[in-house]
């Protein structure tokens, strides 16, 4: 994939290109699903390798790190952790984590490269 991309940006002069990765879970990992955070975590490595690798390129490479979101699975005893938690602020709605991937993927986003964009 990021051959493909680079690849295709070098050979149109495009000049320009976007990578958002999603990741969830964080530095507390997934107990129980270590396949699963496993491949998490070698995804934000790939974005932030990806990130330095094209910047040369105007290819900018993010993790967005959405907070726990309704897309139809969140139960109440999953909403009493998110009101409880510490970590947590909210429950996030699809259309809101949409918007922050959608801007990073927009030309006023070219100074944003090789982080990962936690949402609360």
């Amino acid at each position: 994939m990021i051959t493909q991309l680079a690849a295709s940006v070098r050979q149109n002069r495009l000049g320009w290109g976007r990578i958002v990765s999603l990741t969830s879970g964080g530095p507390m990992g997934f107990p129980g699903e270590v396949s699963y955070g496993a491949a998490k975590a070698a995804l934000e490595n790939f974005t932030m390798s990806a990130s330095i690798e094209l910047a040369s390129d105007g290819v900018t490479a993010n993790v967005v790190y959405p907070p726990v979101t309704d897309t139809g699975w969140i139960t109440e005893s999953v909403r009493a952790f998110v009101e409880s938690s510490s970590d947590h602020v909210r429950i996030a709605e699809p259309a809101e984590v949409a918007e922050v991937v959608g801007w990073l993927c927009t030309d006023a986003a070219d100074l944003v490269t090789g982080n990962v964009v936690r949402l609360r």
